[in-house]
């Protein structure tokens, strides 16, 4: 096991308190749908289930099923990714995924 896989298994994310979640508000899932369902995607749960297939896609073979799960139960337990990431991982648009840019400032002396 690496350090990384280690210190998720410790992480407190697996370990909070039970709480009881709201619930869904018809007007934010009409919008996450409108923005973020692709193709024949028709609910919050295939975008998450999108979303969290594309971010496993880079582990190893056996451990791929593992940490989709993982990602997953992650959005579905409070995460929400940023809405690049929302819309496009997992799909053919070849866009970046980093939500923010940091412009250097150039010198002007």
């Amino acid at each position: 096991m690496s350090q990384l896989e280690h210190q998720l298994t410790l992480s407190a994310v697996a370990e909070a308190p039970a709480i009881a979640p709201l619930s869904e508000q018809e007007i934010s899932v009409e919008v996450l749908v409108e923005k973020y369902a692709k193709g024949n995607e028709t609910s919050v749960h295939d975008v998450r289930r999108r979303v969290a297939r594309a971010l496993a896609a880079n582990e190893d073979d056996k451990q791929r099923a593992h940490w989709e799960s993982r990602f997953l139960w992650a959005q579905e337990n409070g995460f929400v990714p940023a809405g690049r990431i929302n819309s496009a991982a997992g799909t053919t648009h070849a866009a970046t995924l980093i939500n923010c840019f940091v412009q250097p400032i150039g010198d002007c002396v």
